[in-house]
């Protein structure tokens, strides 16, 4: 049995277990992927959990940054691999393919990046070398930050912008406002990265595009894992499957 597991506070809803399971399904694995719910210092539990036999381990809020400290990098880490010796972010890679998933090309665009949090980082580093991107926050000190680590991005201008990336866990009056204002080209679409979240319902709500042109973080919450899967037992997942099941739950 091939100990798994994801590390986070408050993530009892996490369906990383169940789309593991159903990716070892497909190749005759047997694994166990536990939600740890932590109130410790995340390093000490990797520690404990690498040294109990533990195969791969995922990071979730609010350790990416935590974390990736550790193992002296200004991004973010997701996922814990080779013996939690070394550790990696799969968000930006998520995304990036199941934006390719849904026909939706990035190349030579304008993506503004909203709330820049640990996935934000990740999805930078994945599409800066594709798209121009603009970055945008609630606070100016965290444009500023982003900014002087990727000096590749730009603050929002009032470009006209392709496609929104939507990083923020909670969405305030402000946020709202601001989302409203961005100046969209004729198929530009919304994707917010957070899954059964109210902030699914608030972009909707906002109507900025049509209807089929707003996403949720399903589809790259299963290709995230899948390259963390990857990573653990160099097999690639077939993932349409798995997101075809989860949509019909959720």
């Amino acid at each position: 049995m091939n100990k798994l597991g994801v590390i986070g506070s408050k993530i009892s809803y996490s369906l990383s277990p169940d789309i593991h399971k159903l990716f070892a399904e497909q190749f005759g694995i047997e694994v166990d992927y536990q939600i740890y719910d932590l109130d410790e210092d995340p390093n000490l539990f990797i520690k404990k959990f690498f040294k109990s036999g533990g195969v791969g381990l995922n990071v979730t809020k609010p350790f990416k940054e935590i974390v990736a400290e550790s193992f002296s990098t200004n991004s973010s880490i997701n996922c814990l691999y080779a013996n939690g010796t070394k550790g990696t972010s799969t968000d930006g890679e998520g995304l990036i393919n199941d934006l390719y998933s849904k026909n939706i090309n990035i190349d030579k665009k304008n993506i503004l990046i909203f709330g820049l949090g640990g996935a934000a980082k990740s999805i930078i580093e994945s599409c800066a070398d594709q798209a121009k991107v603009f970055v945008a926050s609630r606070t100016k000190d965290t444009v500023d930050n982003v900014l002087n680590t990727y000096p590749n991005c730009s603050p929002y201008d009032g470009s006209k912008i392709d496609l929104i990336i939507s990083c923020a866990t909670s969405l305030d009056e402000s946020s709202l406002n601001f989302l409203k204002e961005v100046n969209l080209s004729a198929d530009s679409h919304v994707y917010d990265i957070n899954y059964s979240n109210p902030t699914n319902k608030q972009i909707r709500d906002l109507a900025l595009v049509s209807e089929s042109n707003i996403y949720s973080g399903i589809g790259m919450l299963v290709e995230q894992a899948a390259a963390s899967f990857f990573l653990w037992f160099g097999k690639r997942p077939t993932t349409k499957i798995v997101k075809d099941a989860l949509n019909e739950r959720l």
